[in-house]
């Protein structure tokens, strides 16, 4: 019994070791990952033997609609090394916006984007936020950064629309770091 048990004990150290020490290539702090309550960044994820990133900053505006305002939290600012592709999850908050009826099907682009970076959407949901009684729709935005993009910060702005009309915009800087 006792040799079964150190047997054990040895192979769950082997396996902590392994899975602390280890994190699978191009694994980065703003992979997506969905934890109960949907989408949210790995960086903001703690657990138990497994690595810890900065938690991932996000910025909150809020845009006028033509029948009341629309909240939106986001990554303003994303540093990231040419050749890389970074997420930005895009959290709409629709309480206040009775035009979105269907929130996942409001459109996405960038205006001002320099060439060698693009944003493709890459997931949706519609809920709740934290468990509270707003609804948010929460899109994942991947810019990917061409490795041929010089290191320097690149302004651009991530624009809204849904059917015919124009939801505004709100400001994004990609960095890109040698």
């Amino acid at each position: 019994m006792r040799i079964s048990v150190t047997i054990a004990v040895m192979i769950m150290l082997v396996l902590t070791a392994f899975t602390a020490c280890s994190s699978p290539a191009g694994v980065a702090g703003d992979d997506i990952v969905t934890p109960p309550g949907g989408f949210t960044y790995r960086a903001n994820v703690h657990q138990q033997g497994q690595r810890d990133w900065p938690p991932i900053q996000e910025n909150e505006v809020t845009i006028e609609t033509p029948s009341g305002t629309l909240g939106v939290r986001y990554r303003d600012y994303i540093e990231t090394g040419a050749g890389e592709t970074r997420n930005n999850i895009i959290y709409l908050d629709v309480n206040n916006s009775p035009e979105l009826p269907d929130p996942l099907q409001v459109d996405y682009s960038a205006v001002g984007l320099p060439d060698g970076i693009t944003i493709e959407r890459d997931g949706e949901m519609y809920g709740g936020i934290g468990g509270q009684d707003r609804e948010s729709s929460r899109v994942v935005l991947q810019i990917h950064i061409a490795s041929y993009v010089k290191p320097g910060e690149y302004p651009f702005a991530v624009h809204i629309d849904y059917e015919g009309t124009d939801f505004g915009s709100f400001p994004c800087t990609v960095r890109v770091i040698e």
